[in-house]
């Protein structure tokens, strides 16, 4: 990932190539709703947030509307008062973002057989119980990402994706019919108390920090 400095509002749209997928964090207030995401993308489309429509999939998957529908793909999560939004012009990214205390106490086994694949509730059995709460949440933020990216979400079913956490990075080893081999997927480094994932279908993307936003 390529750390940059915040750009201007001039050079938003202008420099997102097409062989990049822009990353963004924002403080996330649900009273505000989706008004600093439409402030965000107003700024790549060049125009006013008020400009900017918005539609929800089939699946609850916010989208572009109007004029603007085919303009870009992004995706956006927010967990513990900040959300993350990925941007990218022609390949639909999935991005999910976790806060560590939102599961840290619960039982993560039990949830993991409730939402999980067989061989990932094996593995976490196999942690030792200090352990299991991070993987799991690991876990979790990869598959939603990729859930998010193909459009179904939550409803296709978690236990129907199935990933392998390995010392350097995730490997996609089930996802329904889709094929492996067209699927990119990584963690995200954020602060310690975050843990998110991206995931797209297509070729291999450069992921640009491009900073805070409002």
């Amino acid at each position: 990932m390529t750390d940059v400095q915040p750009p201007t509002v001039l050079k938003l749209a202008e420099g997102l190539r097409d062989d990049e997928i822009h990353l963004w964090t924002m403080p996330h207030d649900h009273a505000a709703g989706r008004a600093p995401l439409r402030q965000l993308l107003g700024r790549y489309l060049g125009c006013a947030a008020e400009q900017v429509a918005l539609n929800d999939s089939a699946h609850g998957r916010p989208e572009l509307a109007g004029p603007h529908r085919e303009a870009l793909r992004f995706n956006w999560s927010h967990s513990g008062g900040r959300a993350l939004v990925a941007i990218a012009r022609h390949v639909q990214p999935g991005i999910d973002l976790e806060h560590r205390q939102r599961r840290g106490a619960r039982d993560v086994l039990a949830l993991a057989q409730r939402y999980f694949a067989p061989q990932e509730i094996q593995a976490l059995r196999a942690l030792p119980a200090a352990d299991r709460a991070l993987a799991f949440l690991r876990l979790w933020t990869l598959k939603e990402a990729l859930l998010k990216a193909e459009g179904r979400g939550l409803a296709y079913g978690l236990h129907r994706v199935v990933v392998e956490l390995g010392e350097s990075a995730p490997t996609l080893r089930e996802f329904g019919d889709e094929s492996l081999a067209s699927w990119q997927l990584q963690e995200l480094s954020l602060e310690p108390e975050w843990v998110s994932a991206i995931a797209w279908r297509g070729p291999s993307m450069q992921l640009r920090w491009r900073g805070g936003f409002g």
